[in-house]
């Protein structure tokens, strides 16, 4: 199995990385980065929402469970610690300052959280589909 993966929010760079049954997060976030490069992390993005990959996930059998809905997801190599590891890592950040972070400010611009609109990551606006429609 092949999987797709954009090294960057346009895209149009992207690398396919060859899946086993025995293929990690991990194996797949090194096949991508480049050599000396720091932390970066897997994130898969559905239906506008995204949503970070643990590094010790099984990502062949993390892509059986999409089913038919697979062409539905995209995959994209984020360039910063993982948020799902920081945490476990003990790092306690607030969700205020994990906000702050990850918020872009343009003048005359909407904000952006990782590239994302506010539309779709505000309270008020919750996603189309809930939680337990991901694998």
């Amino acid at each position: 199995m092949i999987l797709t993966v954009f090294l960057s929010n346009n895209e149009q760079i992207l690398t396919e990385v060859p899946i086993t049954p025995e293929t990690t997060c991990r194996d797949v976030v090194e096949f991508c980065k480049e050599p000396g490069e720091g932390s970066c992390h897997l994130a898969e993005v559905w239906r506008g929402n995204e949503r970070p990959i643990p590094f010790d996930h099984m990502m062949y059998e993390h892509l059986q469970k999409w089913g038919p809905r697979r062409e539905e997801v995209k995959f994209f190599l984020r360039h910063e610690d993982s948020p799902t590891e920081s945490s476990e890592q003990g790092g306690r950040q607030t969700q205020e300052q994990r906000t702050q972070r990850n918020v872009i400010n343009i003048p005359g611009e909407k904000r952006t959280e990782n590239g994302i609109s506010p539309e779709l990551t505000s309270a008020a606006n919750p996603p189309l589909f809930a939680e337990e429609d991901w694998p």
